[in-house]
């Protein structure tokens, strides 16, 4: 729990300081609450997938027949992503430690979200090597919280 902690406050950290060069040097940037939440999601996520469990991970998606996710080809529906991940992502070596950076969260509304950053997954050469990409996560306020309804990831 405090590692996740530790990771939130970086995560925070990196959201004002990118959100903040955008703006007057002299202006101070507070993270509003939408962007701390959905932070606070990426990084459970994060921390699921560096635990190796998949499932953890895939909890953050909205169960619903069109959730959608880009992964090499568009899939639509969890039970399809789930899918996807699985054969992907068969063993703890192949999932490898995910870090994530320059994420930029922002409003679109009061209960949609768009979070955009890079990701670095490191795994042994024998599982695929590491492997560095962005990706682009829509969520939206569930009564359970914040969940991805689209992802792309390249």
């Amino acid at each position: 729990m405090q590692k996740l902690h530790r990771h939130l406050l970086t995560l925070a950290i990196t959201l004002s300081t990118l959100t903040a060069a955008a703006q007057q040097p002299d202006q101070l940037f507070t993270a509003t609450r939408l962007q701390l939440d959905v932070t606070k999601a990426l990084l459970a996520q994060q921390a699921a997938w560096n635990k190796g469990d998949l499932d953890a991970y895939l909890a953050f998606y909205k169960d619903a027949p069109d959730t959608q996710a880009i992964l090499g080809a568009p899939l639509r529906g969890l039970p399809a992503i789930r899918s996807r991940f699985h054969t992907s992502f068969p063993t703890r070596d192949t999932m490898g430690n995910l870090e994530q950076s320059q994420v930029e969260v922002r409003a679109m509304g009061e209960t949609f979200a768009l979070a955009t950053g890079s990701y670095h997954l490191t795994r042994p050469r024998k599982a695929g090597g590491d492997v560095d990409g962005t990706f682009i996560d829509i969520f939206e306020k569930t009564p359970t919280g914040w969940k991805i309804i689209f992802t792309e990831t390249t």
